[in-house]
């Protein structure tokens, strides 16, 4: 909340106190530093920092009363990127494996699979129409591993096509396992999702992710779309969204996927 003086006395600008989860490590302090700039030039605020409470943001007090919703975007987009960059240098750490090098191997040859199907940019957009979503995305998902094969985003989710995320902060990682549709609307008023790190984490206020198997059934990854806002999904939408993950498990086998990255269709 803004108030008259950082320093708690009569000058000096307002401020608004963004308090974090935990204290920032490396990773989300260099990612702060590399977008403070722009969110600073672009909502016209004239300070911002990390203290030991959190985020410290100066400007007029006008201009901070109506930052709450974009100061929350800006601290879950900047946990994208500090993740990303884990993810990256443990990657990189890892590369002298042989382990580790075959699944590179087999995560960029998937991508260029997905990258040469046509149809996976058509039924994207579609889903993002039917869904009201504006993030959709084809993952590969492995014991290991989660990568982007193909995106669709008209909100600058951040995520790009060849990208990983961290897979324990995936519930594409826990539809490895069980293998069924994960759906859900204003996860805070979920029964299962309401203490899940993950809606949270990246910030979404919609989900949906489907389960997307090899004739053989084996485990590809998941057709994805999320949302900031939320939207509800019909039962129709989502016997849609199934058809579409199967088409693309289809395709992928005609294309010549004999090798997929997860584990047997769980009955």
């Amino acid at each position: 909340m803004p108030s008259p003086s950082p320093t708690g006395g009569d000058e000096g600008e307002p401020v608004m106190l963004a308090f974090l989860n935990g204290r920032p490590d490396h990773y989300w302090i260099e990612a702060f530093a590399a977008e403070r700039d722009g969110f600073k030039a672009e909502h016209h605020v004239s300070g911002m920092c990390i203290d030991a409470r959190g985020l410290v943001v100066t400007g007029p007090a006008a201009q901070l009363r109506s930052l709450t919703a974009h100061l929350r975007n800006f601290v879950h987009r900047v946990s994208r990127i500090s993740l990303q960059r884990r993810v990256m240098e443990r990657l990189s750490s890892n590369s002298t494996s042989v382990s580790n090098a075959a699944e590179n191997d087999a995560a960029r040859r998937d991508i260029d699979l997905v990258a040469r199907m046509p149809a996976v940019a058509t039924i994207l957009e579609e889903v993002s129409r039917s869904t009201g979503m504006r993030f959709a995305t084809v993952a590969r998902v492995s014991d290991t591993r989660w990568t982007a094969c193909a995106v669709y985003d008209t909100i600058d989710f951040g995520l790009r096509a060849g990208q990983d995320l961290a897979l324990e902060t995936t519930i594409c990682n826990e539809i490895r396992k069980h293998g069924q549709t994960v759906v859900f609307n204003h996860p805070s008023r979920h029964p299962l999702f309401a203490c899940h790190p993950t809606p949270a984490l990246y910030g979404f206020e919609s989900y949906i992710s489907v389960p997307i198997y090899l004739a053989d059934g084996r485990f590809f990854g998941t057709l994805c779309a999320v949302d900031p806002q939320p939207r509800e999904l019909d039962p129709a939408t989502i016997q849609s969204l199934e058809k579409f993950a199967h088409a693309i498990g289809s395709e992928l086998d005609r294309a010549g996927l004999h090798a997929g990255p997860g584990s047997k269709a769980q009955s």
